[in-house]
């Protein structure tokens, strides 16, 4: 005889809620992660979806521990998670640098990667910084005059 078999049993807001996430939600791993608590309200096992989702037992286990605490909220990542940003639009020294350095290489990215990695010690590669162009532009500060 193996170990019984955990599930979590949702009430309708909280599985209108987890579908709605899973459906809607702009993260993959919280979409996922509302997915693991729905598959195993329709009886799977902890085994079965780590399988599904090429996990281990462990990591479906701490997502349940961490649903029963806090409800879905206890699915969204948390702050402080992942590597920090090397650029950041809501740095204001980091926004300026960047335009002051574009408007005078504007053809040459690469040099503009040269000299910020001169003024702030951070390397990137031209990825990094396109990305962060891109949304400097979205976010509406981008160089206006």
């Amino acid at each position: 005889m193996g170990r019984p078999i955990r599930t979590i049993q949702l009430d309708e807001e909280s599985r209108i809620a987890l579908v709605k996430g899973f459906k809607t939600s702009k993260k993959a791993v919280f979409r996922n992660r509302c997915h693991f608590i729905l598959l195993s309200d329709q009886g799977y096992s902890m085994e079965e979806i780590a399988s599904i989702y090429s996990t281990n037992r462990q990591s479906v286990a701490a997502w349940y521990d961490r649903y029963e605490a806090t409800g879905i909220d206890g699915l969204y990542t948390r702050k402080g998670q992942g590597e920090k940003p090397i650029l950041e639009v809501s740095n204001s020294a980091d926004v300026e640098r960047v335009k002051r350095l574009v408007e005078q290489h504007a053809q040459d990215l690469d040099q503009v990667i040269l000299q910020l990695e001169e003024e702030t010690g951070k390397s990137m590669s031209k990825r990094t910084l396109q990305r962060f162009l891109k949304k400097l532009v979205s976010s509406g500060n981008a160089f206006e005059e």
